[in-house]
Parts: C-alpha cells; sequence; structure tokens
C-alpha cells in the first residue's frame, strides 16, 4: 500500500509539473499530412514544439512526456470502428463522465489492479467502459485521450477491452462548442493558433479515433449509454449499429444543427441518446418525459436486455434510480479526491467499487427534486 501511495504522489506530481501556474504544457496532437507524413505539435512551458514524423510500415511509435502515455503507438486497428454489441465478458468495470479528471482515475484503476505500476492493463480478459464526457472541465484531458487509448490497444492485445462510450461533451468539443472546456485549452488553441475543434480534426489522430467511437455499447444484457435511451429513440426502429453510424455522421462541425427529427439529429436531440434525461424526475419536464414501466420494458425486450446504465446525470454514488433495477446511474464526483466509483458486474453479479479500494452493494439513488 506504501508504494501504491508513493507512486500515485509521483503521478500527482507530474501533473502539477505539466500545468504549472504561469505556463501551459500540453500535447502531442498528431495529424496526417497530405504527404504521408506525420505532423505532432506539443506545447512546453509555454513553447510551441512541431515536429515531422514519417510513418513506419513495422508501426509507428511516438514518445511523449505523459508519465501514463510514454509511447504513442500508431496502428491500424486503432482506426477501425469498434461492435455496437458484445458477449458478456466474466468481468466488466464501467465508470463515467471523467471530464479530464486522469489523476483519480489512475489512482482507483490500481487500487482495484485494472492496471499495474507501470499504468498499463493488468486485467487480462476483462472489460472497461467509459461511459462519456471524458472531456470539459478538467485539466488532464489530452493525457486522459491518450491514457484510454493506449488501454484500448493494451486490452485488446490481452484479450479484453476497453470501450469509450461518446457523450454529449465529447460531441460538443468536436463541433466547436467549447463553452465547458477548461482555461487551459483556450490557451493551447491560443499558443498554436489553432482552434481547439480543429486539435480533434479529421485529420488529428485523436480526432479520427474519437468519430470512431460508439455512442451505445450493449455488452451481454446491459446497454450502456452516456445520457438515456428514451421511448422516443425506441420507437423510431433504429439498431444500436443504424444510432451509432448516425451519430458519427452527425458530430459536426457545426454544433448545433437542425434537430426538429430525432431520427436524423441524433446527436443533438433532447430525446437522443447524448442528451435524455428523463429517467430522473428533476430534468423530466426539460428532458422528458419519463418512461413508464411498460415502455421502459419495451426499450429492454427490443434488445433482449436487462437493464440501462447511464452517465450525464451526477448520482454521487453508483445505484438504482429509484430502486429500479432496470435502471443504473454511474456518474459520480470524479473531480474530487476519494469520490471516484464504478460499477462492476462480475458473472452476472452488480457491485460498486469505490476509490478507496472496497466493494459494495449498489445504493437506491433518488431522482426527484
Amino acid at each position: 500500500m506504501l508504494e501504491l501511495l508513493l507512486l500515485c504522489q509521483i503521478g500527482f506530481a507530474a501533473f502539477i509539473q505539466v500545468v504549472a501556474p504561469a505556463t501551459i504544457s500540453d500535447g502531442p496532437y498528431i495529424f496526417h499530412q497530405e504527404d504521408g507524413t506525420l505532423k505532432s505539435i506539443s506545447i512546453v512551458e509555454n513553447e510551441v514544439i512541431s515536429e515531422t514524423i514519417k510513418l513506419q510500415e513495422s508501426g509507428t511509435k511516438i514518445p511523449t512526456t505523459i508519465p501514463f502515455v510514454p509511447i504513442i503507438s500508431l496502428d491500424t486497428k486503432s482506426d477501425s470502428i469498434p461492435a455496437s454489441q458484445h458477449e458478456l465478458p466474466p468481468k466488466v468495470l464501467a465508470v463515467s463522465d471523467l471530464e479530464g479528471n486522469l489523476p483519480h482515475l489512475i489512482q482507483f484503476l490500481q487500487t482495484h489492479n485494472i492496471i499495474d505500476m507501470n499504468f498499463d492493463w493488468a486485467w487480462g480478459d476483462g472489460h472497461l467502459l467509459f461511459n462519456g464526457d471524458s472531456v470539459d472541465r478538467g485539466e488532464q484531458v489530452t493525457e486522459l485521450l491518450w491514457f484510454i487509448r493506449k488501454l484500448q490497444q493494451q486490452a485488446n492485445a490481452a484479450g479484453g477491452q476497453v470501450h469509450f462510450v461518446l457523450g454529449n461533451h465529447d460531441v460538443m468539443i468536436l463541433a466547436d462548442d467549447i463553452r465547458y472546456t477548461h482555461n487551459k485549452y483556450k490557451s493551447v488553441a491560443e499558443l498554436t493558433g489553432i482552434p481547439y475543434h480543429e486539435l480533434f480534426g479529421e485529420t488529428s489522430v485523436l480526432g479520427k479515433w474519437l468519430r470512431n467511437q460508439n455512442s451505445i455499447v450493449q455488452i451481454g444484457p446491459y446497454i450502456f449509454v452516456h445520457a438515456g435511451f428514451s421511448p422516443e429513440l425506441h420507437k423510431t426502429g433504429l439498431s444500436l449499429t443504424e444510432i451509432n453510424n448516425r451519430i458519427r455522421l452527425a458530430i459536426g462541425p457545426p454544433a448545433w444543427p437542425d434537430r426538429d427529427e430525432l431520427a436524423t439529429s441524433l446527436a443533438w436531440h433532447s430525446k437522443g441518446p447524448l442528451w435524455y434525461r428523463g429517467y430522473f424526475e428533476k430534468h423530466a419536464e426539460k428532458y422528458g418525459p419519463k418512461p413508464t414501466a411498460k415502455e421502459l420494458q419495451a426499450i429492454l425486450d427490443f434488445h433482449k436486455a436487462t437493464a440501462i446504465i447511464v452517465g450525464h446525470t451526477v448520482t454521487g454514488n453508483v445505484g438504482y434510480l429509484e430502486g429500479n433495477k432496470h435502471l443504473i446511474g454511474i456518474d459520480v464526483h470524479w473531480d474530487t479526491m476519494g469520490e471516484g466509483e464504478g460499477l462492476l458486474i462480475t458473472n452476472g453479479v452488480r457491485t460498486r467499487l469505490t476509490y478507496d479500494g472496497e466493494s459494495k452493494e449498489l445504493l437506491d439513488i433518488p431522482t426527484g427534486k
């Protein structure tokens, strides 16, 4: 335990050095060029460093100053579109709404032996799922995205999976809605002369990777979606793959296009999977209405599912919404030390993993005002 605490302190110290009060350090942002080379742009203490890199047939590896991602590996598999549905593995862990809070995630994953002390995948054939809103608000967004991408590669090699579900904030930054972005990244845009959303444009390695990810993932009988699965979405009759493909096409920019029709504006509509909050009484008037028991069961039956797992709306703990075993909320305060939690499903048994290493029963979460 002492070794764990010391290593975590080292990790925190590294972040303090990266984001000093008077200076900005960030990156790398890597772009594919028309001539077949790569362009890497980083900021080190307010100095913009640009480098041209040749792609290697055997696989290109790019060193970084990120403690948790010392090497970025480029390969064709990372550019592929993941499947929308998967069989249930022996163990699944889901977390949500990290919002750039990487140090707390690192400690949580090490505590539960998902990653080792070198920050590498250690969970074998397990599945780890990020249920949306990995960006905005926090100041380690770039590092977090590269870290998740690295774990995705390592998990695949070990027979496991890392799923990255898009949330409304992930789509917002891709479409140039940066209202909630940490001020650090507004400085990054000024220093590089590149608008923030273009740092994640379609020629960007991170941008292409983000656009390939799903907005809904089903693992066995569990549907993971950032905000919720509304009855109106169910009425479209779209499969999960069709929903994911349509959202990829609608990501933007621009943000906030015409969104009168749900089926043609899934990424932006209030009844869509990135925004719907009808499961919560306090939001049902604006983002609802709340589904009836019959409507919810129809969604589950259609997809042969037993539960829907959502982030987006803060629950504070992982638990059942109003005690409903079919609805699980997992949006907790990752910005606060000790508050991180995850939903663990082991051989069909659901438990709540806490920041301090315990495994507990899911709570009943009130959804009213």
